[in-house]
């Protein structure tokens, strides 16, 4: 191995062990001028020239020198740390917390109360609750009647005003005042016809609509009425100039008029369920009339049972059509002793009726009633006109 060989293996080995020296305090720039120095390479002119080894020596200390020199200086230096590398976790921004979905009110149990009526509880209205507390209705019903029996010919025309008021929940009453005017007609031969017109006003009733309890899954709710008729009505009721007889009734068949002329009281229950899109309904009533005293004879009007039954069902949000069965049975008339058992009397009547809602608080209530048996009148025609306020 010739001298220059033996320098050149020297000057590495000296720049590898300054590296692993000096490495941790100068960091990179350090390992790389010991890299630098160790991986010199010989001038391209010592084997050329061949220098002495002297020489060589003298150069290589001095070199030596200005590398431990340098690394002196940047020993003294003040180092600046190095920043830590960033993960990935950190580079990475946090996840964004999952969205909250808006706050929703809190719930409240509705009540039923708060709840608008269904429409087609309107078609049996005197038998239901259909107001809220504090809340009023009007009503005008006008209705015509045509009605002809063997030896006589009705014809009437009404109109009933009616004033409802909610007093608590599920409690209205209700003032009705109808108003009538008649005309019936005698044929005693086809060439003579009398006519004996009547007009005035009815009896007076008040009434109260108390609701028991609503719908069940599996029963029907219920409605019970209380009502007080009053006599304002003209007195059907005839005193004979020949004292009462059981042949001849004491009953003024000559006037068109429906009235009972005594005080009266009257409960009933109406019972109604919903079979969608169906509203089925049905009730009964008692009609108890207290004696009355007129020209010394003690009349006693016969009692009365009134039902009813039927079907409701919207065409729309504003049209309810509604078919009802209306029926009556009233017990025959005593007076004084006598029992007339040709007065007792049964009417039955089917009634197709529309509720029309032609606005927020109004209604249109055109109807048509057919009589069934003899004693019901042939045809009815109703309009009824309904406003809230």
């Amino acid at each position: 191995m010739n001298r220059q060989n033996v320098w050149s293996l020297s000057l590495r080995r000296i720049g590898k062990s300054i590296g692993q020296r000096r490495a941790g305090a100068w960091g990179v720039r350090g390992a790389a001028a010991a890299a630098l120095l160790a991986f010199h390479p010989a001038p391209a002119d010592a084997q050329a020239a061949a220098p002495s080894a002297e020489a060589q020596q003298a150069r290589l200390l001095e070199r030596i020198r200005l590398l431990e020199r340098r690394l002196e200086q940047l020993e003294r230096a003040p180092q600046t740390p190095r920043p830590p590398r960033a993960t990935a976790a950190a580079a990475a921004p946090p996840p964004a917390p999952p969205t909250a979905p808006p706050a929703m009110p809190p719930s409240r149990t509705r009540d039923p109360h708060d709840e608008e009526i269904p429409q087609e509880a309107f078609v049996f209205r005197d038998q239901a609750v259909t107001l809220r507390p504090g809340q009023a209705e009007a009503s005008l019903d006008l209705g015509y009647l045509r009605d002809r029996r063997i030896i006589s010919a009705d014809r009437s025309a009404s109109a009933v005003l009616t004033a409802r008021l909610g007093i608590m929940a599920g409690v209205e009453a209700a003032i009705t005042a109808p108003f009538f005017q008649s005309t019936r007609s005698f044929e005693r031969s086809p060439s003579l016809i009398s006519d004996r017109e009547t007009r005035g006003i009815g009896d007076v009733s008040a009434q109260v609509n108390i609701l028991g309890w609503g719908e069940r899954p599996f029963w029907p709710g219920a409605v019970f009425t209380a009502a007080v008729v009053t006599p304002t009505g003209p007195s059907p009721f005839i005193s004979p100039a020949t004292g009462l007889s059981a042949e001849l009734v004491p009953v003024d068949i000559t006037q068109a008029i429906s009235t009972r002329g005594a005080w009266a009281l009257r409960s009933g229950v109406q019972f109604f369920k919903t079979v969608d899109p169906l509203v089925l309904f049905g009730g009964v009533s008692y009609e108890y009339v207290f004696p009355l005293e007129q020209s010394g004879i003690t009349f006693r009007p016969g009692r009365r049972i009134n039902y009813n039954a039927g079907i409701s069902f919207a065409l729309s949000e504003r049209s309810t059509l509604g078919f009802t069965f209306i029926g009556s049975y009233t017990s025959a008339l005593q007076a004084n002793s006598i029992t007339y058992r040709n007065t007792a009397s049964e009417s039955a009547a089917l009634r197709l009726s529309l509720v029309q809602r032609l606005g927020t608080q109004f209604w249109l209530e055109p109807a048509l009633a057919f009589g069934l048996v003899s004693d019901s009148p042939n045809v009815q025609l109703g309009l009824g006109l309904r406003y809230r306020f």
